[in-house]
């Protein structure tokens, strides 16, 4: 006869998930069930297949990373080229599952629109999810601001007041099918659930880490009342860090009572020196950026906000085809004093992208992992 199966026992996901280990700083990798956020027409640039992600995701748990994190973009704001390259995306659950399945040790997180979706499937998917990877689910939940997304599911995109009610009751929702025991009924503004049950519940306990990047006043409300990990933007000016970082930790604390994480991401070129890596940034996010699709994703985000200055157009434009987020370029030496000092200021995490993420992440694992492991801020991982 053959041994009974093993049932996995439920946790909290303190103990289950590496987000929740003791590295100081903790790394991941952002955008690639996509092509990566690097807005460009370079032809070395990233370009997903199932092979490349599970062979990316798997060099990212051999150097000890906490997290994979999909998007969620559906298709780009570009009109009249069906065709093009920053279509191509794989959906979140699936791909996360697949990774999950394929590769074990981060944390693998699906992103999703709350109202592009229902509370019940996101129930069932994130546990099977988290019971595929033995506790390693969460979930990125994204309010909404794409009008082009939205389009492919023939919805038109609400105003925010509206989005963040709609997450909240999303999460109200979801959380009940993770907890309740017994069949629930909730008739609310957004949904209706009638019987409502979910099984098997997931691993974790009390349910899988929700992540959330808010903004807005009220997107950091959101966050910092309902996200285990928020993310937020920073600019490079060092003395702006640590009190945009406590800001949110405050709020939490005071006004919901919750500990948080607050992670960033940003874009990773590494060079021998400072000038190489700029020179290399310029080469693509400057000289060959594609330029249509910059400008419609710009133009889309740029929707409903004061119009910007010429000076800050190209910024924003420059920024977003390099990778969007936090400009991490330099040397080693000048990656890794960045990150120290940015852990200093309190941030929890840090997720990466890269034009070439295969080579970014062999030559941070070489030159920068050792530094920020002397430094303190990760444990040594055998490379």
């Amino acid at each position: 006869m053959g041994k009974a199966p093993r049932m996995l026992v439920r946790l909290g996901r303190m103990t289950r998930n590496p987000l929740f280990n003791g590295n100081r700083l903790k790394l991941g990798i952002f955008g690639y069930n996509g092509n990566g956020p690097q807005m460009t027409a370079a032809p070395e640039r990233f370009v997903a297949d199932w092979p490349r992600s599970r062979a990316l995701a798997t060099l990212a748990a051999e150097l000890g990373f906490e997290a994979v994190v999909s998007f969620a973009v559906w298709r780009a704001p570009i009109d009249g080229d069906g065709r093009h390259l920053a279509n191509r995306e794989f959906e979140a659950f699936s791909w996360c599952a697949g990774i999950g399945a394929a590769v074990d040790g981060p944390a693998v997180i699906a992103t999703f629109h709350a109202q592009l979706t229902s509370p019940a499937f996101v129930a069932k998917a994130a546990a099977t999810i988290d019971h595929i990877t033995g506790g390693r689910v969460a979930l990125n939940i994204v309010a909404g601001s794409s009008r082009h997304a939205f389009g492919q599911f023939g919805r038109d995109i609400e105003d925010p007041a509206t989005r963040y009610a709609h997450a909240e009751e999303f999460l109200d929702v979801l959380k009940r099918f993770w907890l309740e025991q017994d069949e629930f009924d909730f008739a609310g503004r957004f949904y209706r659930v009638r019987k409502g049950v979910s099984l098997p519940k997931p691993l974790q306990t009390p349910h899988p880490p929700i992540m959330n990047a808010g903004l807005s006043d009220r997107g950091r409300r959101f966050a910092t009342r309902h996200a285990d990990l928020v993310f937020t933007l920073l600019q490079d000016q060092e003395d702006s860090w640590a009190p945009q970082i406590a800001a949110y930790r405050d709020l939490a604390r005071t006004e919901f009572r919750r500990d948080i994480q607050v992670w960033t991401h940003g874009y990773v070129v590494i060079g021998d020196t400072d000038a190489d890596a700029r020179a290399y940034l310029r080469s693509y996010a400057e000289d060959r950026a594609d330029a249509a699709w910059v400008k419609a994703w710009v133009a889309e985000l740029s929707e409903g906000m004061p119009s910007l200055r010429p000076e800050q157009l190209i910024v924003m434009r420059r920024n977003w085809a390099a990778g969007g987020g936090f400009e991490l370029v330099g040397s080693a030496e000048t990656m890794a004093h960045k990150l120290i000092a940015l852990s200093a200021a309190g941030l929890s995490g840090f997720l990466l992208t890269a034009l070439e993420p295969e080579k970014m992440l062999r030559r941070f694992a070489a030159e920068v992992l050792p530094r920020l492991e002397q430094a303190g801020l990760r444990l040594a991982t055998q490379r």
